[in-house]
């Protein structure tokens, strides 16, 4: 009897563990489906309007994609449901193009027209996110603004530029906030020496034609 008794009982907490194991197996299969997904994604990449379209969705903005902006995005470690605006901008800057807001839209375009976009103008201590592209007037206390161009110029990418004012001693840049943060502190180191005085426009010019 007592035999019998205890093989109930095993036949009963068999019969309760059965479906845990079931649902533990089921879990388990899930859990490693996903990270396959999502391993499968890292290594062949998203669509790259797949991650605007996410980025979207989660600000509010608008997006208008230039033809020329296609191709599958590579990303690691994050899911691209999670991609903010500020990295969608860090991402783009890697892929080689720019985003531009212009009116209501967000204009996504190759890097190479970063230039002629409608980049903020800083004029004091704004900020931006890194990647954004931006345009600054920097004027010179102490050196020539045109010796500073050929010093400049090779720290600053192709879509970026760079141009001297000589007659009011003045820079106009164009590129990326972080860029243009860190060439703003090469030229207060190389600004030192006594105040220089640009020459007038007017001057110079009769001076060229004599």
């Amino acid at each position: 009897m007592i035999a019998k008794r205890n093989a109930g009982l095993t036949g009963i907490a068999l019969g309760l563990c059965a479906p845990l194991l079931l649902c533990s197996v089921d879990v388990a299969h899930a859990q490693s489906a996903s990270e396959s997904t999502s391993t499968e994604h890292a290594a062949n990449g998203v669509p790259i309007d797949r991650i605007i379209a996410a980025v979207a969705k989660k600000t509010g903005k608008k997006f208008v994609l230039d033809p020329r902006v296609r191709g599958d995005i590579v990303i690691i470690g994050q899911e691209p449901a999670n991609v903010s605006y500020n990295d969608l901008l860090s991402v783009l800057a890697l892929y080689g193009y720019v985003a531009v807001a212009t009116g209501d839209y967000v204009t996504i375009l190759p890097d190479a027209n970063a230039r002629q976009g409608r980049s903020p103008i800083l004029s004091g201590k704004e900020s931006y996110p890194d990647a954004e592209v931006v345009s600054v007037v920097i004027t010179p206390k102490n050196v020539p603004a045109a010796q500073l161009v050929p010093i400049l110029r090779p720290l600053i990418p192709q879509y970026g530029h760079l141009a001297a004012v000589p007659c009011v001693n003045k820079l106009l840049l164009v590129d990326r906030f972080a860029n243009v943060k860190r060439l703003q502190a090469i030229i207060e180191a190389l600004d030192v020496g006594e105040p220089y005085k640009p020459e007038k426009c007017e001057d110079s010019y009769k001076s060229s034609s004599k």
